[in-house]
C-alpha cells in the first residue's frame, strides 16, 4: 500500500493541471474537500456559504467522503492532476503527502493572512514538518471512552473516571455483559490509536526518529490484553471486529451492541446522531496514576494544494474557517475544540447538545492531556491498517499472537523504508 501511494502521489508531481478554475468576471473557483458525516457536511457548507457571501470574488465547490474512502479518492485526484485547492488533512497522513511536495508551504502566510495571535503556539506547530507549515490544525480533540450510562447503572458498575485501570475496565466490562447481555467493551486490539495511548501511559511512543518507538514485547502485551478481555467475555465477538473504523452508525456502539467504545471526542456528534442524548464520554483507563496517555491531538488539519491556481483564495478560506468568530459559531465543536482560543471561549458560552458534551469532557481531562508528538512518518497509514488486519487474523483464529506479531513487524518495518 505504501509503495502504491508513493506511485500515486509521485504521479501528482508531473500531472498537468490542478485545483479550481477561474469563473466569469475574474471570480476564483476553488474546491474544498473533507471527511465526515452528513451532520458535519451541513454545518461546513453553511460556513462556506457565509465565506462566499463575504468574498463574492471566490466560489467554493465542496464535497466529502467517509474516512475509509477519503484518502483513496484524494490520491486518485492528485494523480490525475485534479487536486482540491483546500484539503482536510489527517495527522497520520501529513508526512505521506507533505514529503512529496503535494501540500503548499503555508509558512509565509502564518501570522499574517493566517492569523495565529489567539492560538496556543505549541498547538499551531503540530502542522509543521521540517520547519515548514504544511497544514494548520482545524481543531483539538482527545481519545475517549464513549459509553452508555444506563447500561452501567443497570449493571451496578461505576462509570469511566480518572484513576480507573485496565483491570478495572475488564472487570466492569465482564459484569456489563453478564448483567445486561450487551458486550461491555468494543474490541480495541486492532486500533492503533488505542495502542498509542496505552504506550504513552508506559512512557513509550509509536515512533521515534522515523522508526517504531516500541518493541515486539509491547505489542504482544497489548494484543494479550485484548485477548484477556475476549477470554473474560468482556468484549464484542469476532464478527464485529471489522466494523471498528466505520462510521458511528456502523460501530458496535452505534448499533447498541456494546456498552463502551474507544474513540475520539470529536466523533461524538456522529454517535449522538444515531443515538440522540443516550451516550456520555469518559477518560481512558490507565495503569499509571500520573499519565492518562491522551494528548491534545489535531482532530483534523487543513492544507492547500501546492499546485492550486488560487493560493490567495485558498489561504483566505483556511483563515476564515480557523479564525472567523461567526464561522466558529457555525462549526462549533463538531471537529473538536476550535484552535483559536478566543473563538473556543466564545463558542463554549453557547454550546448545547453534542458540542457541550465534547467541551465538558475535554475540560475534565485537560490537566492530564499531553502535547502532541511529531506527526507520524510516511508509512503510518499502511501500518495503521496493517495492525487492524493482523489483529483480525488473531481474533478469527487464523494466526497466533506470535505469528501475527512476526508478520506485522516485518511488514511495518518495510513500510517505513
Amino acid at each position: 500500500m505504501r509503495k502504491a501511494m508513493a506511485l500515486v502521489l509521485g504521479g501528482a508531481l508531473v500531472a498537468a493541471g490542478c485545483g479550481g478554475g477561474s469563473g466569469s468576471g475574474g471570480q476564483a473557483e476553488i474546491r474544498f474537500i473533507w471527511w465526515g458525516n452528513d451532520d458535519r457536511a451541513k454545518i461546513t457548507n453553511e460556513a462556506v456559504k457565509l465565506f462566499e457571501s463575504r468574498n463574492p470574488d471566490v466560489k467554493v465547490a465542496t464535497s466529502f467522503q467517509n474516512f475509509q474512502n477519503y484518502f483513496e479518492k484524494l490520491s486518485t485526484e492528485i494523480a490525475g492532476g485534479n487536486a482540491p485547492d483546500v484539503i482536510q488533512m489527517d495527522y497520520r497522513y501529513l508526512n505521506e503527502y507533505a514529503g512529496r511536495n503535494v501540500l503548499l508551504d503555508l509558512t509565509p502566510y502564518v501570522g499574517k493572512e493566517i492569523r495565529t495571535a489567539d492560538w496556543n503556539a505549541g498547538f499551531a506547530g503540530s502542522g509543521k514538518l521540517n520547519d515548514k507549515q504544511v497544514a494548520m490544525p482545524l481543531a483539538q480533540n482527545a481519545t475517549t471512552i464513549v459509553y452508555d450510562p444506563k447500561l452501567f447503572t443497570a449493571a451496578g458498575v461505576p462509570e469511566p473516571r480518572i484513576g480507573w485501570t485496565w483491570s478495572d475496565y475488564k472487570e466492569i466490562a465482564g459484569k456489563l455483559k453478564a448483567s445486561t447481555g450487551i458486550s461491555g467493551s468494543t474490541d480495541f486490539g486492532g486500533t492503533e490509536d488505542v495502542f498509542e495511548t496505552w504506550l504513552r501511559q508506559r512512557g513509550k511512543a509509536l515512533y521515534r526518529d522515523g522508526k517504531l518507538g516500541y518493541g515486539k514485547d509491547d505489542l504482544k502485551a497489548f494484543w494479550q490484553l485484548s485477548k484477556d478481555f475476549r477470554d473474560a467475555n468482556a468484549t464484542t465477538p469476532a464478527e464485529l471486529v471489522t466494523t471498528l473504523n466505520a462510521g458511528a452508525e456502523q460501530t458496535p456502539m452505534g448499533k447498541k451492541l456494546s456498552a463502551s467504545e474507544h474513540s475520539y471526542d470529536s466523533l461524538y456528534g456522529g454517535y449522538n446522531t444515531v443515538r440522540p442524548d443516550e451516550l456520555k464520554l469518559g477518560p481512558y483507563p490507565s495503569d499509571s496514576k500520573e499519565v492518562l496517555g491522551s494528548y491534545r491531538k489535531p482532530s483534523q488539519l487543513i492544507s492547500a494544494s501546492a499546485r492550486t491556481k488560487h493560493k490567495d483564495a485558498a489561504v483566505k478560506l483556511i483563515d476564515f474557517l480557523l479564525n472567523d468568530p461567526d464561522a466558529g459559531k457555525i462549526l462549533g465543536a463538531n471537529r473538536g475544540l476550535p484552535a483559536n482560543l478566543k473563538i473556543r471561549e466564545a463558542v463554549a458560552q453557547n454550546l448545547s447538545g453534542a458540542n457541550k458534551v465534547i467541551f465538558e469532557y475535554q475540560k475534565s481531562v485537560d490537566a492530564k492531556l499531553g502535547d502532541a508528538p511529531p506527526a507520524p512518518p510516511k508509512g503510518d497509514g499502511t501500518i495503521y491498517k496493517l495492525m487492524q488486519r493482523k489483529h483480525e487474523e488473531v481474533v478469527f483464529g487464523k494466526k497466533t499472537i506470535d505469528q501475527a506479531l512476526d508478520e506485522f513487524w516485518r511488514d511495518a518495518e518495510e513500510a517505513l523504508k
